[in-house]
């Protein structure tokens, strides 16, 4: 028999909201990766650096969009099957 697999990443796809929370039936397995709000913060300054964004920018960019995000996405996920970190 042959296995099939499709493997899915994004910031919202636990997220227990409409209309990401209509994508739950269609995984069978998920995984949350838990990194550390420091490293986030390092990785996110990192990408935009890489990006071309001064640092000044990046952490502006940073607090005002990408933080609210993860913000959102910590307090308001579905559990996952499986967590890491």
């Amino acid at each position: 028999a042959e296995t099939k697999f499709i493997l899915v990443e994004g910031n919202y796809l636990l997220l227990d909201e409409e209309p990401w929370s209509r994508l739950a039936p269609l995984f069978d397995f998920s995984i949350f990766v838990d990194v550390p709000r420091n490293e986030l913060e390092r990785r996110l300054m990192e990408r935009w650096h890489e990006h071309g964004r001064s640092e000044a920018d990046a952490r502006a960019w940073i607090a005002s969009n990408d933080m609210p995000n993860i913000e959102r996405v910590l307090a308001r996920r579905r559990a996952a099957d499986l967590v890491i970190g």
